[in-house]
């Protein structure tokens, strides 16, 4: 009768009883060992198992002890004396956390330490960083093209200007360049007369430096780059026409030879102006563009004849394409023909005269027909030859299994229109071709710088040739070539110059001490007559180097020749005499006149004498002089002989 009311009670009181209730139990002093143990142990297991247990029940503890438990709970009991409290211990520990505890030891697994496999990468970093600049070079030609094209332009003349103006003198032609310059003629016995006339024009805008020359031969290069670019972005793209960028510099007129102004580099950017607005006057419909094609194309014959053969080219195409044919009959050819013919004009009389006179086109005979022949075709494989490099990185690019190609890299291009393409490939082809057979029956003069300037747009053909899908097999190889023509070949070529220095053969023009040589024969000149230097007689080269900078700059009789030098004349000889120069190299006897000057200048009685130069580490260079003084003025005697 009295147990319901004792159930009910302590149900009672297990409603009542706090939360924070069973802490307190843990201060019983009056439990056993065992108890305590096995109530550890069954604690983990559920939350009622230790709820009955009342502060005041000490009897009834022992109870649960006995009982048998569960199977879980026994396995828990069995586990729990790996950590056994402390024998007389009043205070029972607190109960353990199997998840806290069993997760410890894996901690230290899951992180990352030096010695774990995670850690290798880091000892390649440096070749995976090299190897990563290849790559990016890739990816800002795919997504920031215009922003590659400046690091090129950058790179590229700030280079190639360091290297150039790090020489003392300058090359051989710039030399040249300046005597015939100073001569403002309709033409020049050995170079049409765009070069030279706008090397004197830079040299009076800044006022005689000689860097001046350096500055339009390097910005010759950087707007023919920049005017392929401007006509590959219509053509392909602003990806293709970078692309185009990145390739032409790689050709050979693109290398050391833009540290010298000469008639080629002159035409590079009229080259690309010219197809430029050949395209545009086509497919557009402004008759501005006509008169500004006319204009280029008689400024491109004047920098250089083979120009003419390109003009052929742009006329054959006009007549062969469906949209040059429309424009026929209209005026914008008459236009175009109309200025050029204008500009054009004056060398054209020059032309003419000089033919008469037959000095620039002599007549074929048959017994060199067959040298002419083989000019024509050493001539076609020198242009082969300008494209190495080109040729080069293309190929090393397509090969499918080389070391460091990476990963395979797609470039999409714009699909290039037929008139476009049959337009560029004709323009960067058929003029080499056209000059070949020409010069074997006098229409052409194959000279140094007649297939350079024919080059500029091979680069932009090379893309049209290409599917507009292009898939590079090994591109970081192709970058690594590229990347060290592009920063390697100017230190190289620096190197290679400063080394002949050291050589037993002849000294570069670049280390030539030309400055100290016009120093010494002004003081010759100066020191016997009060009349100024007005007339230097000699080689192109050695009286070059006299008359660029002396001051002021007087004219060159080039090898005492009339026909070579136009400008001098016997009267003009007779008045203002000359200093002949010459080196013991061209002629061994320094006390009489060379004998190719005797027929212009036998009839005076010249004042003789030598001079040693020193060219620097050892080596000396010996010089012959003449005076002939001008007319009205009285020479000293010369001293005689030293007594041997």
């Amino acid at each position: 009768m009295t147990a319901p009311p004792i159930c009910r009670g302590r149900r009672t009181i297990k409603r009542k009883q706090p939360k924070n209730r069973r802490p307190k139990k843990k201060h019983q002093g009056g439990r056993s060992q065992a108890g305590s143990v096995a109530s550890s142990a069954a604690t983990p297991a559920s939350s009622d198992a230790a709820a009955p247990a009342a502060p005041g029940d000490t009897a009834v503890a022992p109870a649960p002890a006995a009982a048998a438990p569960p199977p879980a709970a026994a396995n828990k009991a069995e586990r729990a004396p790996v950590r056994p409290a402390p024998v007389g211990h009043k205070r029972s520990a607190p109960p353990p956390k199997p998840a806290q505890y069993k997760s410890a030891p894996r901690q230290p697994a899951a992180l990352p330490t030096p010695n774990s496999p995670a850690a290798k990468p880091v000892a390649a970093a440096p070749p995976g960083l090299l190897l990563s600049a290849c790559d990016t070079v890739l990816q800002i030609l795919r997504n920031e093209p215009r922003r590659l094209l400046l690091w090129i332009l950058g790179i590229y003349g700030g280079l190639w200007f360091a290297a150039a103006i790090s020489f003392p003198s300058l090359p051989a032609v710039s030399y040249e360049m300046a005597l015939f310059g100073k001569e403002l003629e309709a033409g020049y016995w050995k170079y049409p007369p765009l070069a030279p006339w706008l090397t004197e024009i830079a040299a009076l805008l800044t006022g005689r430096w000689d860097g001046s020359q350096l500055v339009l031969s390097i910005g010759s290069a950087l707007a023919a780059l920049v005017l392929v670019w401007r006509l590959g972005a219509g053509i392909v793209g602003h990806s293709g026409a970078t692309l185009a960028v990145a390739l032409t510099i790689l050709i050979g007129c693109f290398g050391p030879q833009v540290t010298a102004f000469d008639p080629a580099i002159a035409s590079l950017p009229l080259v690309v102006a010219a197809v430029a607005l050949y395209r545009k006057a086509v497919l557009g419909q402004a008759r501005w563009s006509w008169v500004g094609l006319g204009i280029v194309c008689a400024l491109l014959a004047n920098a250089n004849h083979a120009g003419f053969a390109l003009m052929l080219v742009l006329i054959g195409h006009l007549l062969l394409t469906r949209e040059g044919r429309r424009h026929l009959l209209t005026a914008g050819p008459a236009i175009a023909a109309l200025a050029c013919f204008v500009v054009l004009l004056p060398h054209l009389m020059w032309l003419a005269q000089m033919n008469a006179a037959g000095t620039l086109t002599p007549v074929v005979h048959a017994s060199d027909l067959l040298s002419r022949i083989a000019t024509a075709f050493a001539f076609v494989f020198g242009q082969a030859g300008l494209h190495l490099g080109l040729i080069l990185v293309a190929v090393l690019a397509m090969l499918p299994r080389v070391p460091l190609q990476g990963e395979p890299a797609v470039l999409q291009l714009e699909a290039p229109t037929g008139f476009d393409r049959s337009l560029i490939l004709a323009a960067a082809f058929v003029p080499s071709l056209l000059v070949a057979a020409g010069s074997v029956v006098g229409w052409f003069t194959i000279g140094a710088y007649t297939g350079s300037a024919l080059v500029a747009l091979s680069g932009l053909a090379l893309v049209l040739l290409l599917p507009p899908q292009i898939v590079l097999r090994a591109p970081r190889l192709a970058v690594v070539v590229w990347l060290l023509v592009l920063i390697g070949v100017p230190f190289g070529a620096t190197a290679s110059i400063y080394s002949k220095a050291y050589g037993s053969g002849p000294l570069p023009t670049e280390l030539y001490p030309a400055r100290a040589l016009s120093n010494a024969m002004q003081a010759v000149w100066k020191s016997r007559t009060t009349r100024p230097l007005d007339i230097v007689t000699g080689s192109t080269r050695q009286a070059g180097f006299v008359a660029l900078t002396a001051s002021p700059r007087p004219s060159v009789f080039i090898d005492a020749d009339f026909a070579k030098s136009p400008w001098i004349t016997p009267d003009r000889l007779k008045q203002s005499g000359t200093l002949v120069v010459w080196s013991t190299d061209e002629f061994a006897r320094t006390d009489e006149i060379p004998a190719p000057y005797r027929s212009a200048l036998g009839a005076a009685a010249p004042l003789f004498g030598t001079m040693v130069l020193p060219l620097g580490r050892g080596k000396l260079k010996a010089y012959g002089w003449a005076m002939i003084a001008p007319d009205g003025v009285q020479l000293p005697a010369a001293a005689p002989p030293a007594p041997k």
